[in-house]
């Protein structure tokens, strides 16, 4: 349907319609902010969530349809908010001690709530212990000072997706691949030094991928102080040499410019456009790469995805937690529990290609491609269940802490001296870590199993 031209009516209606938007927005923020509710006895939650509505409208009306019937006397109010704004509204509700009894953040936004003592310990609450339910990379994100401060709703992994044509260019085949990040750079020299295009390409400076890559291979960029306290440990020697070793294959030209000022759209535009011979991301990309580019789906071949030093994949979770206000904590963690259950994660796979986080999810049909949902494109499935298997030895290795946010941004913004003005690695990050302390000091106390540091996959590869 077409827009209506605006007629002559318009200058005279128009503070009318003004002041409707404004009333319409307040009556919409008292209803965001609304405290919990108990009319007539019957308890009710509100459950904020990011960005699902109105995809999967139909998928939350019937597991809270389902809920309310398995909990008489307990009703849910669902708000669903923007992601870029739930920090905001979450920050201001909870100042106000009208937040909502559950809310749904993602792993880079948990540490910053859990640090302000914003969420609550569902432990005592959970119908099962947790240890028994969840993947424990997924579960660890949640787990401090064991406490359990967050249930893993659903998971995304990576896969690597190859372009067999590019690759032979360059005498390569999708198994001469490593595996290990570090060895795949000397590959990727040498595939420059041949052809003169990009084997593959990561984030450096904008969003960057280093302080995960760090961690994924057991060198932890952040440790305890003789006080217990967390600090820098940037300039440890195994820090400086891992970070130099990006650093320098960036330099050497074997890695696209804008590996130093673009986040990872930079990959999937390149891989599209038939510039990158390889790259790791989620497996629903491949439809986009289906749809996109038919002649760079053809050619595409897709495995398990590149790791640390650890062999252990990079887990993101989407979480639920109750909040830290709520005057129905047992039920709200009910609620967090019923929807992070096995049957509601399966359910919400059969909709997008994401991972469950139960154990009993990680092995269904659903997700190893055998009962895959109709209409399911099937090179999606066995790009799903390829990263599904790696769901065993995966951990989410992203820190729970206050300050992550701008530890990152900072590590970011200084990386990029090094990157591209030339700087010296060392000296910057010395820089960085100054910073990092400023900000640990700032932020208070926070335990050390916030950052996570496992150990190698059981019966990693080598390649």
């Amino acid at each position: 349907m077409r827009a209506q031209p605006l007629g002559p009516a318009w200058p005279a209606i128009l503070p009318l319609l003004i002041w409707a938007v404004v009333i319409a927005a307040l009556a919409w923020c008292l209803r965001t902010l609304a405290p919990a509710r108990s009319p007539q006895g019957e308890t009710r939650l509100e459950l904020w969530t990011l960005a699902l509505k109105p995809t999967f409208n139909d998928y939350m009306f019937e597991r809270l349809a389902a809920f309310e019937a398995a909990n008489p006397g307990v009703g849910v109010e669902w708000i669903d908010l923007p992601f870029e704004a739930l920090d905001r509204k979450l920050i201001a509700a909870a100042a106000a001690g009208r937040a909502p009894d559950v809310v749904n953040l993602s792993d880079l936004q948990f540490g910053r709530f859990v640090g302000l003592g914003a969420l609550a310990d569902m432990r005592a609450d959970l119908p099962e212990p947790p240890e028994s339910v969840y993947l424990e990379g997924a579960l660890r994100l949640g787990k401090i000072d064991g406490r359990v401060m967050a249930l893993p709703w659903y998971l995304t992994t990576q896969v690597s997706m190859m372009n067999t044509e590019l690759l032979a260019r360059g005498g390569l085949a999708a198994s001469d691949l490593s595996h290990r990040w570090e060895d795949l750079r000397e590959q990727a020299s040498a595939y420059h030094a041949k052809t003169g295009k990009y084997l593959f390409s990561q984030p450096l400076g904008a969003e960057s991928q280093i302080p995960v890559m760090l961690l994924s291979s057991g060198i932890p960029p952040l440790r305890p102080g003789a006080d217990g306290r967390l600090r820098g440990a940037l300039l440890d020697p195994e820090v400086v040499a891992y970070v130099r070793g990006w650093v320098e294959f960036y330099r050497s030209g074997a890695m696209p410019r804008t590996a130093a000022t673009r986040n990872h759209s930079h990959l999937t535009e390149m891989y599209k456009n038939g510039e990158l011979a390889m790259i790791d991301t989620g497996p629903n990309f491949l439809s986009r790469v289906k749809g996109d580019s038919p002649g760079v789906f053809a050619k595409t071949a897709v495995r398990a995805g590149v790791t640390g030093g650890l062999g252990r994949q990079h887990l993101a979770v989407m979480t639920l937690c109750v909040t830290s206000t709520s005057r129905h904590k047992p039920e709200a963690a009910r609620l967090a529990a019923f929807l992070t259950s096995t049957e509601s994660q399966l359910g919400l796979c059969r909709l997008v290609p994401v991972l469950p986080g139960t154990i009993e999810g990680s092995r269904s049909p659903v997700v190893t491609g055998e009962d895959a949902a109709p209409g399911t494109d099937q090179s999606v499935a066995r790009a799903r269940a390829i990263a599904a298997a790696a769901l065993p030895d995966a951990v989410a290795f992203t820190p729970a802490l206050i300050a992550w946010p701008d530890l990152r941004r900072t590590f970011e913004d200084g990386i990029k001296g090094a990157l591209l003005d030339g700087r010296d690695v060392e000296t910057v990050l010395g820089e960085i870590n100054t910073q990092w302390d400023r900000v640990l000091l700032a932020a208070g106390d926070a335990p050390a199993d916030a950052v996570p540091t496992p150990g190698p996959a059981a019966g990693g590869r080598t390649r």
